[in-house]
């Protein structure tokens, strides 16, 4: 699959891309029920996606868990984002996912590392008014024991 750096909306992936893209991070699913939150969560962003109500360009920074564009963790927190939650909540989402899907460990610390520059988007939405405060009410979260 074509790699773009562009954030692209779902009229700009081909129609076999974004099945490819979309097959690959069901697969990543694949392992957990079908009733699995991160899958529920998964459905609402790709519908948004494919309602063209966000533009997607893979893992920001880093590298993409594999030769894939698309990817459950980048997917979703570029979906949340986009929507305005941008938080360090929304980052732990990112992290709860990673380690549930067993993302390689070097991945997970270095998206990490980044999260902490969370504080620069959280300005740049303010200044473009796109920010809302409180976070998702569906956010995945790893259980606590």
């Amino acid at each position: 699959m074509k790699k773009s750096r562009l954030n692209r909306f779902i009229y700009q992936v081909s129609p076999e891309e974004w099945e490819e893209g979309k097959q690959f991070m069901l697969s990543e699913l694949h392992p957990y029920r079908w009733n699995s939150p991160i899958r529920k969560i998964l459905w609402k962003a790709i519908a948004d996606f494919e309602a063209g109500k966000f533009s997607y360009d893979g893992a920001t920074f880093v590298k993409e868990r594999s030769s894939s564009l698309f990817e459950v963790a980048a997917f979703l927190h570029d979906w949340r984002n986009a929507m305005g939650y941008v938080s360090y909540q929304v980052d732990r989402e990112m992290l709860d996912v990673m380690i549930t899907l067993d993302y390689n460990l070097n991945l997970i610390k270095w998206r990490w590392f980044l999260t902490r520059f969370t504080f620069l988007n959280i300005i740049r939405h303010r200044i473009m008014f796109t920010y809302v405060s409180k976070k998702p009410s569906d956010l995945y979260k790893l259980v606590d024991y």
